[in-house]
């Protein structure tokens, strides 16, 4: 895929992209982006799904129009930046399922997620269920994370004091049922 192709019909986040300042990025620019990242954020794009990639060991934040609305208060600010930067409140539950699945080279289903979203000046809570898929070079190693937002709830509408998620410290300790979200 020619990368001046990259982020044609990619919409506003597509038009981002191909604007933002990649050299200083530790993804570096598109036309030195690996195939099947280039290959992964067109499909992105180019989606009405809400999508977004988290790619190398920081997990750098790409993601599409259809995800802008998760992304609240966040949007544009966190294209290209670390997941954990994005997410400091929720990186502790977020991480391990990630992390997980690039060990494991697994995709996970999460479901009934909750999270505090911050949409302009106010915090609302949001479920919703997302898989991560691994993303894997031509050298068989995970490269990075496509999550594929598959359902969006209500707001739970105060609820969330009363729903236990766990915490996971390790990844080790993310089981098969977890991924899968059973």
């Amino acid at each position: 895929m020619d990368p001046k192709e990259l982020f044609i019909n990619g919409g506003e986040t597509g038009q981002m992209m191909h604007i933002y300042p990649w050299e200083n990025n530790i993804i570096g620019t598109p036309d030195k982006w690996p195939l099947h990242l280039r290959t992964c954020v067109r499909v992105m794009l180019t989606s009405v799904q809400p999508m977004f990639i988290w790619w190398g060991e920081q997990f750098i934040h790409l993601y599409n129009d259809a995800f802008i609305p998760f992304a609240g208060k966040g949007h544009p600010d966190s294209l290209g930046r670390p997941a954990s930067e994005i997410w400091p409140d929720e990186w502790v539950r977020l991480a391990p399922v990630a992390t997980a699945a690039v060990a494991e080279n697994a995709g996970s289903f999460i479901k009934s997620s909750y999270f505090l979203m911050k949409k302009e000046e106010d915090a609302e809570d949001i479920s919703y269920a997302f898989s991560y898929s691994p993303i894997i070079g031509p050298d068989n190693v995970v490269d990075g994370l496509l999550a594929v937002y598959n359902n969006y709830l209500n707001p739970i509408m105060g609820n969330r004091a009363a729903v236990e998620v766990p915490v996971v410290q390790n990844p080790e300790d993310v089981d098969l049922n977890t991924r899968l979200g059973n």
